[in-house]
C-alpha cells in the first residue's frame, strides 16, 4: 500500500534537499530554475511570484536564524482551497467544486537524528514553539487501529489538555504516516512554519498545515506513496484533532490545478477520479471575508459533530425505510451506503421526496438505541462525542437528509453547467444551497428581521410531490431536487447579511458560505471586469464592515462587562482610548493597520474572546481588528496543487 503506483506516481515527487544558504541564492536568481517552476505553480504575474518567493524566503531566514545557513532541509508548500459547491457534504458522497487559492502553508524542514518533531513559526508571538517525541506519541495508549488510537479515553484526554494548539495539525499527520507505513525507525524534523490565509476564515488553513508537514515528514524520511491514498491517509489523519470530516480539503491540494474547478469523489481510493473543468475567464471569484471566525470551539465542534452524527443516523434509517419500499432490486440497495448516492435517476424523485416524508424530523438518542442495539448507537456516538465528553440527547435527521441528496445533485448540476457555459444557472445554485444553511433575513438596511428555519416538514414534502404530480411546467421544475435547499443550518448572521448585500450588486450571479459555515468567508461568482470588485468592495465597506465596526466599537467603549478583561480602570481607559484611535485612523487612512496596532489589537482580541468563550462577556471581538481595507475583499488566483520545491 505504502509503495503503491495507484494512480501512476507517487508523491512527494523528487524532494530536493539543499542548504539554507543554497536555496536563499536560488530563489533570488530571477533566471534560474525556481523561477520558471514558480511561473507554472502561479503563472506569470511577476508581483504575485515576488511575493511568493519573498515568503518563502522569510521562512528560510528563521530557520537559519535558529538552525544555521548550512544545514540541508527541503520546502513543501500547499494551497489552501475554496470551494464552490458541494459544501458539508463530501463525506456523503458528494462530488465538490474546489479551486485552489494562491495563499497557502509553507514547510522548511530539516532531517533529525531522532524521532523528535521540533516546531517553530515565523509567527512565534502567535504560534508557540512546540516539540514532541513519536514514540511517545505513540506510547500515550496501546497501538491498534488509527481509530482506536485516537479514540482512546488516554488519547482523547491528551489531545483535549491541548485543544486548539497548532501543533495537533503536525500530529496529525505525523502519527497517521507513522500508521500507515508501520514504521517504528522513523526519523523526526526540525520545522519552522510560515502560513499567510486567515485563520478560521474556511479556506482550510488547517488542512493545509496537515498537508504540508505530512509532505515534509515523507520528504525527511523518504517515503512516497499513491496521491489518493494520502488524500485518505491526511484526510483521517487530521481526525486526530477532535473532528470527523472529509477528506476534500486534503485532496483539492493535493490534486489542484491551476485555473480549474477539481470535481470529484474523495471518500476511497478506488473512487477517487480527479476531472478538471476550465473555470470560465468571463468570471471571477470574489472572496469575502466575514471577520467572525470559523474556528470550531467546544460548542461549534459539538454542534459540527451533532450534523455529522445526524447525518450517519440518517442513512441508517432511510436503508430502513427502503427494505419495504417500492420495488429495488437487492444489488442497488447494496450500493448505497451514503446520502449522494440517492438520486432521481435511480430511485425517482417523487420517490425520494415519500422516502425522506417517512423519516423522522427528529429523533432521539433513546429512541436510536431501542431501534438499534445500545452498544451500536453508544459506539457511534463515542466516535463522535467522546473528546468532546458531552452527549445530545437528540439529532435532526430529515433536514440533513434532505440537505445531503439535494447538496449531493447541486454539487454534480455545477460542474454540469459551467462545462455547459451556463454560469448564470450554476451561481443560483450558491444561493439556493447558502438558503439551506441560513439562520436570517434582513430588512432594506441589512438587519436582522427574521429567523430563518429551513425545516422539512410533512406539508413541504406533500407539496412538492403534488408539484411532481401536476405535470404544470413551472411547478415541476420548482420541485427539482437542486433547487432544494435542505436544513443545514451552519451560517451566521454575519455570512447570511453578506449573501443578502452582495445579491443586490449588479454584476454577482452568485453566491454562498464556503467551507464548514459558523464564519468564515463568501465566495462570490462575479463578472470579470476591472470595475466589479471596487463597486462590490464600496457596498461592503459601507453597509457591512463599517457598520459592522461602528457598532462593536461603541460596545466596547460602553460596556460594563469589559472591566473583567483589565486589571484596572486605568487600563481599560487606555485600551478604548487607543482601540478609538486606530479604528479613526485605519478609516481616514483607508488602509491596512500598522504592524505594532495589529499586534495589539491581536492580543486584546484574544483576550476578549477567551472570555467571550467562558461565557463572561456577551460578544466577540471581530471587526476593529480587522484589516478589511486589505484582506476584506480579494480575487481568487488559484495555483497548483502541493508539492516538495
Amino acid at each position: 500500500m505504502s509503495n503503491s503506483m495507484l494512480f501512476g506516481y507517487t508523491v512527494p515527487r523528487l524532494p530536493r534537499f539543499a542548504k539554507v544558504s543554497t536555496w536563499l541564492n536560488d530563489l533570488i536568481d530571477s533566471k534560474g530554475k525556481l523561477q520558471d517552476h514558480f511561473v507554472e505553480i502561479y503563472g506569470d504575474d511577476q508581483s504575485l511570484i515576488d511575493q511568493r518567493k519573498s515568503f518563502i524566503i522569510k521562512a528560510l531566514e528563521h530557520f537559519a536564524s535558529i538552525y544555521g545557513h548550512d544545514r540541508e532541509v527541503v520546502i513543501t508548500r500547499s494551497p489552501c482551497r475554496i470551494n464552490l459547491r458541494g459544501m458539508h457534504s463530501e463525506m456523503q458522497h458528494a462530488t465538490p467544486n474546489y479551486l485552489t487559492h494562491a495563499r497557502e502553508m509553507i514547510i522548511v524542514a530539516g532531517k533529525r537524528d531522532d524521532d523528535r518533531v521540533v516546531l517553530n513559526n515565523v509567527e512565534s508571538e502567535r504560534f508557540e514553539r512546540r516539540e514532541f517525541s513519536i514514540s511517545e506519541e505513540v506510547s500515550i495508549d496501546q497501538w491498534g487501529s488509527w481509530v482506536d488510537y485516537i479514540d482512546s479515553h488516554k488519547v482523547r484526554q491528551h489531545i483535549e489538555s491541548h485543544r486548539g494548539d497548532w501543533s495537533n495539525y503536525v500530529k496529525a499527520s505525523v502519527l497517521k504516516i507513522y500508521d500507515e507505513f508501520n514504521d517504528d525507525n522513523l526519523c523526526g524534523m526540525d520545522v519552522v512554519a510560515y502560513g499567510d490565509a486567515p485563520r478560521g476564515n474556511g479556506m482550510a488553513s488547517s488542512s493545509a498545515l496537515v498537508v504540508s508537514s505530512g509532505l515534509a515528514f515523507m520528504a525527511v524520511n523518504g517515503l512516497s506513496i499513491d496521491p489518493r491514498a494520502l488524500v485518505v491517509c491526511l484526510g483521517k489523519g487530521e481526525w486526530f484533532v477532535g473532528t470527523r470530516g472529509g477528506f476534500g480539503d486534503h485532496g483539492s491540494m493535493i490534486f489542484g490545478k491551476k485555473g480549474h474547478i477539481l470535481h470529484s469523489v474523495f471518500l476511497t481510493v478506488d473512487e477517487m477520479q480527479p476531472e478538471y473543468i476550465k473555470f470560465p475567464d468571463d468570471y471571477q471569484v470574489a472572496i469575502i471575508n466575514s471577520y467572525r471566525t470559523s474556528t470550531k470551539s467546544a460548542d461549534r465542534l459539538f454542534a459540527y459533530n451533532q450534523t455529522m452524527f445526524g447525518y450517519s443516523m440518517a442513512m441508517t434509517l432511510i436503508k430502513d425505510v427502503l427494505k419495504n419500499f417500492g420495488s429495488y432490486s437487492d444489488e442497488l440497495l447494496s450500493q448505497i451506503s451514503y446520502l449522494g448516492q440517492i438520486t432521481p435517476e435511480d430511485f425517482g424523485l417523487e420517490n425520494i421526496y415519500a422516502i425522506l416524508r417517512i423519516l423522522p424530523e427528529r429523533i432521539t438518542i433513546s429512541d436510536l438505541k431501542a431501534k438499534y442495539t445500545e452498544s451500536e448507537i453508544d459506539k457511534r456516538l463515542d466516535r463522535f462525542f467522546g473528546q468532546l465528553e458531552k452527549y445530545p440527547d437528540h439529532v435532526d435527521v430529515r433536514g440533513p437528509a434532505l440537505w445531503g441528496i439535494a447538496e449531493s445533485e447541486r454539487s454534480r448540476a455545477f460542474a454540469r453547467l459551467i462545462k455547459e457555459g451556463k454560469i448564470k444557472e450554476a451561481g443560483e445554485l450558491m444561493f439556493i444551497g447558502h438558503d439551506g444553511d441560513r439562520l436570517f433575513t434582513f430588512n432594506g438596511n441589512y438587519d436582522p428581521i427574521d429567523y430563518i428555519s429551513n425545516k422539512v416538514t410533512d406539508s413541504y414534502l406533500d407539496c412538492l410531490i403534488d408539484d411532481i404530480k401536476s405535470n404544470d411546467f413551472e411547478r415541476v421544475n420548482r420541485a427539482e431536487l437542486a433547487k432544494q435547499p435542505g436544513d443545514y443550518d451552519a451560517s451566521s448572521l454575519e455570512l447570511d447579511r453578506i449573501v443578502e448585500i452582495v445579491k443586490n450588486v449588479d454584476g454577482v450571479i452568485g453566491a454562498s458560505l464556503t467551507g464548514a459555515g459558523f464564519g468564515g468567508n463568501v465566495l462570490a461568482i462575479v463578472d470579470n471586469n476591472d470595475g466589479i470588485l471596487p463597486k462590490l468592495r464600496e457596498k461592503l465597506l459601507s453597509d457591512y464592515y463599517r457598520k459592522n465596526e461602528s457598532e462593536e466599537l461603541e460596545w466596547f467603549i460602553k460596556d460594563k462587562e469589559l472591566k473583567s478583561v483589565f486589571d484596572d480602570e486605568n487600563e481599560l481607559d487606555y485600551a478604548r482610548n487607543k482601540v478609538s484611535e486606530i479604528v479613526h485612523k485605519k478609516r481616514k487612512n483607508k488602509s491596512y493597520i500598522e504592524e505594532k496596532d495589529a499586534l495589539f489589537l491581536e492580543k486584546l482580541k484574544q483576550k476578549v474572546n477567551r472570555l467571550h468563550r467562558e461565557g463572561k462577556i456577551g460578544r466577540e471581538m471581530m471587526f476593529i481588528p480587522a484589516n478589511y481595507y486589505e484582506d476584506g475583499i480579494i480575487k481568487n488566483i488559484s495555483v497548483e496543487c502541493a508539492e516538495s520545491l
